[in-house]
């Protein structure tokens, strides 16, 4: 087949699927065509679908109708489009999150949209951050539009009882997301106007959306096809593919849509308000697209925000079980994708932070008190202790704690303890832990009991040995309150010997902990100088000049 057949067929294609769409002007797009059930005949047809009930005998002519009271089963009737009543059709809110506005076409004065709701031809609808509305259309079409968003309801016909409806809707700006239903009869519209382009169908899953300050709207295919069309100029975007309209432009040449971006682990549930979810980065992705809906089903969205890097941190939901979606953004704006997944959130009620003792300290002697904050979602507080990490050997586990703080004299020495606490709300509803601490709890060393033994050149001091790890800390002062210290020395052995001072002196003894923690002094000892070989000749001396005297 050479590049000319080619080429031929490809236009052929192109045009068909058009004339699917409906927008290429022909005899038969302003026709309806019926398909006669037993027992119709013209008059009754006329008078039950068409403005006037003489329009039978035009009918008649038109089809080549024999008898107008005997028509053949499943004979097709074509129907001139003018000649069928209409009358206008409403939409009807489905669903409501946040802050929705409606102006209606005969009212000074915006009304907040309720779910029931009828939006009528002319009516002005916006949302506001974090808010959005799910709008159904008399043929069963539906429209989720997101937060931000501005739309007119422009021309909203339904086609008697045909089941045909035209149903166009104009973006000012903002996002929709469309479920066109397939559409039944030539008559039959589904489009979303914007600024920059007309996005045309007859059943299909899409996304619109147009930004006023650039001037351009993205349209982006999940399901069938949308013919979409911006500065005289008409494309066909497939389903997996998108495109940029840019307005007094024609619309870009379909794009392929990112694929979905893939989630790493997180934990479930979430128990912590803030957590982050992460995700690898998508090659040819600028930013990604985070939304949080109550179902899967997202009839309206509670969360809706972007992000330049591959990490989001949640915001501060109710506990539940939620739906999220995610989608990469290219770099003309086009969102690609959709990754669809569950998270579960358990972060209420919020627990307490430890505030004392510090992370990792040391107590020693006194049973430790643990203190937190008091959380405004708590009526009272639950505490476990354990000697693992992973609280597996609980020590400690009191709920219904009225006081922030605890003394847990059930923690022995020479033992590290990890605690944590969760709060307890009013209605009895447990929340998850807080961040846990360590504390370290040891005993004070022991008070030396020292032993002196002494010769005429040295002493030496002894006590019991302390626990592992221990050192001594030993003193020496010319006095017993230790102001004026002459020797400061330790020593890793429960005993030393020293040199025996040459006057009274005063020695004491205390136990350091590993840590440098000092225990008390022992008895302060006094120590005696060594006696005076030469006293005989002293005293003789003495006397002799008192005699003298």
């Amino acid at each position: 087949m050479d590049a000319k057949t080619v080429s031929f067929y490809k236009k052929i294609t192109f045009l068909c699927l058009f004339t699917l769409l409906g927008h290429v002007p022909s005899a038969v797009a302003q026709e309806w065509i019926y398909s006669v059930v037993k027992g119709d005949t013209l008059s009754e047809f006329s008078e039950k679908h068409l403005y006037k009930t003489s329009y039978w005998k035009q009918l008649q002519k038109i089809n080549n109708i024999a008898d107008p009271k005997r028509i053949p089963e499943n004979t097709k009737l074509r129907i001139p489009i003018q000649w069928i009543k209409s009358q206008p059709a409403s939409a009807e809110v489905i669903n409501v999150e946040g802050d929705v506005i409606a102006h209606a076409k005969d009212s000074q004065s915006p009304q907040k949209v309720s779910t029931g709701q009828q939006l009528n031809l002319g009516d002005h609808l916006e949302t506001y951050s974090q808010s959005s509305v799910l709008i159904r259309f008399a043929d069963g079409s539906e429209i989720l539009v997101l937060q931000n968003s501005k739309i007119d309801f422009n021309h909203m016909t339904q086609y008697g009882e045909t089941g045909m409806v035209d149903s166009r809707i104009r973006l000012l700006s903002g996002d929709i997301e469309s479920h066109a239903k397939t559409q039944k009869g030539n008559a039959a519209r589904f489009e979303i106007h914007t600024p920059a382009a007309i996005s045309a169908v007859r059943g299909t899953h899409f996304r619109t959306s147009y930004t006023a300050q650039d001037t351009q709207a993205h349209v982006e295919v999940l399901e069938g096809g949308v013919a979409v069309k911006g500065a005289k100029t008409t494309r066909l975007v497939r389903a997996g593919y998108g495109t940029q309209v840019v307005k007094n432009k024609a619309p870009l040449t379909p794009k392929k849509l990112l694929p979905a971006p893939e989630l790493l682990a997180y934990p479930t549930p979430i128990e912590t308000i803030g957590s982050q979810i992460r995700w690898k980065n998508t090659a040819g992705a600028t930013s990604y697209r985070f939304m949080i809906a109550g179902s899967s089903a997202f009839g309206t969205v509670l969360w809706d925000s972007d992000s330049a890097r591959n990490a989001i941190s949640l915001p501060d939901l109710p506990d539940d079980t939620y739906s999220i979606q995610l989608r990469a953004v290219d770099k003309y704006g086009i969102e690609g994708l959709v990754r669809e997944q569950t998270i579960t959130l358990n972060a209420h009620p919020q627990p307490p932070f430890p505030v004392a003792p510090n992370n990792d300290a040391t107590i020693r002697g006194d049973a430790p008190v643990l203190e937190w904050t008091q959380s405004s979602e708590a009526v009272s507080y639950r505490l476990q202790v354990a000697s693992d990490t992973q609280f597996t050997n609980i020590v400690v586990d009191r709920s219904a704690l009225s006081n922030h703080r605890y003394t847990a004299t059930e923690l022995t020495p020479t033992h590290t303890y990890y605690w944590r606490v969760a709060s307890i709300s009013n209605s009895g509803e447990q929340g998850p832990f807080g961040t846990s601490r360590n504390v370290n709890v040891k005993p004070v060393p022991a008070t030396p009991v020292t032993s002196l033994e002494q010769n005429e050149r040295e002493i030496k001091l002894s006590w019991a040995v302390g626990l592992p790890d221990e050192s001594y800390q030993i003193q020496i002062a010319s006095d017993s309150a230790f102001t004026s210290i002459i020797t400061d020395t330790t020593a890793t052995e429960p005993e030393i010997t020293l040199e025996r001072p040459e006057g009274y002196r005063y020695v004491r003894v205390r136990s350091l902990a590993e840590d440098g923690f000092a225990g008390a002094w022992g008895a302060t000892q006094e120590l005696t100088p060594p006696p005076n070989e030469n006293w005989p000749y002293i005293f003789g001396t003495f006397v002799a000049t008192i005699l003298l005297l």
